[in-house]
């Protein structure tokens, strides 16, 4: 039953477009599945390895960044490069971004590990707010815009969904795999134990080190995304607010399973663009909180772990009955 909820929502997602209007297609599923991205670069630390970092946002912020200065712009700073250079350079610079992130806070786990990785992200915010000559300050970069490949405009709302369908797929599955792997298995032995990892002779830095730094390129690669889709970047994208905003996306869909991600983006994403038409936007927030705190409370992996409680369920239920069924007809036999 697992394998045709995963089946029906790859075929909701494939055909989408076909009956959904541009409102939906543009505004509503891509925001989704480009917050989905950034938010399973924090489900793949959570899952994989047991941490949970505030910096992720800020890691999404370095490749946003760098590749709003490295393409064409209305705010005329940086230098235009051909697109494969910019995004490259930006997924990179992201990715040692997170590496950096994971060796700042080696020593740190838990409660510490949230206060240093907040700390690292709060600095992000101020350095880009207050470098005007390069990150153009309060006011960001504004007027980027996904390039046009093969004559394909990236920039319309049909092609750029299937640009963040296949990315989120393929980002999806390689966590999947990932955790197939020996290396999977190195990080799942850091999260359960990771001084008995070192006992045994692993390198438990060079682990974590490797966490966060497949961690900053899923970041990096939303980060992208995510400017793309906003035509922008400012300091709030790396802020205080944003970075909640992922643990909290991240936490109402799941955080052991790379859907997750996805599914808490699709909660808060709905809520973000319907929720207004019941309260205001100023009590925005205390609708997420309610929703958070209600979901918490019923089930501490999000949302997922309703769903997949519910499917366990209903299995138990199928089983139950297609028994006696077969125990009556063996008696009326």
């Amino acid at each position: 039953m697992k394998r045709s909820l995963y089946i029906a929502a790859a075929v909701t997602a494939i055909s989408f477009p076909l009956w959904g209007n541009d409102f939906w297609v543009a505004t509503v599923a891509c925001r989704i599945l480009v917050l989905g991205v950034m938010a399973l670069s924090l489900t793949f630390l959570a899952s994989l390895v047991g941490l949970v970092s505030f910096a992720q946002m800020g890691v999404a912020g370095v490749a946003g960044y760098a590749v709003a200065l490295l393409s064409a712009n209305t705010s005329g700073v940086g230098t235009e490069v051909s697109w494969p250079v910019a995004v490259l350079t930006a997924v990179t610079l992201a990715t040692l971004a997170g590496l950096v992130v994971g060796a700042i806070s080696i020593k740190s786990s838990e409660i510490y590990l949230l206060m240093i990785t907040l700390a690292i992200s709060v600095c992000m915010f101020y350095f880009a707010s207050q470098n005007t000559a390069v990150f153009n300050g309060y006011d960001g970069i504004n007027g980027v815009r996904a390039p046009v490949v093969a004559e394909v405009n990236l920039r319309a709302p049909l092609p750029f969904y299937y640009l963040c369908l296949v990315t989120a797929t393929a980002l999806a599955a390689m966590v999947a795999w990932l955790e197939k792997t020996p290396a999977g298995s190195l990080l799942h032995a850091y999260r359960n134990s990771p001084l008995r990892l070192n006992a045994l002779g692993f390198n438990v830095v060079a682990i974590r080190l490797l966490a966060f730094t497949i961690s900053g390129f899923i970041a990096g690669v939303g980060g992208v995304l995510n400017t793309w889709y906003n035509g922008q970047i400012s300091p709030s994208a790396v802020d205080v607010h944003a970075a909640v905003l992922l643990l909290i996306v991240a936490v109402i869909g799941g955080m052991k399973r790379p859907a997750g991600a996805f599914l808490g983006a699709l909660v808060y994403v709905l809520l973000e663009n319907f929720a207004s038409e019941f309260v205001s936007r100023e009590h925005f927030n205390v609708v997420i909180g309610t929703a958070f705190m209600a979901i918490v409370l019923v089930s501490r992996d999000g949302l997922l772990g309703i769903v997949e409680s519910s499917v366990g369920a209903l299995r138990k239920t199928f089983y139950r009955r297609s028994q006696a069924a077969a125990s009556v007809s063996k008696r009326q036999a």
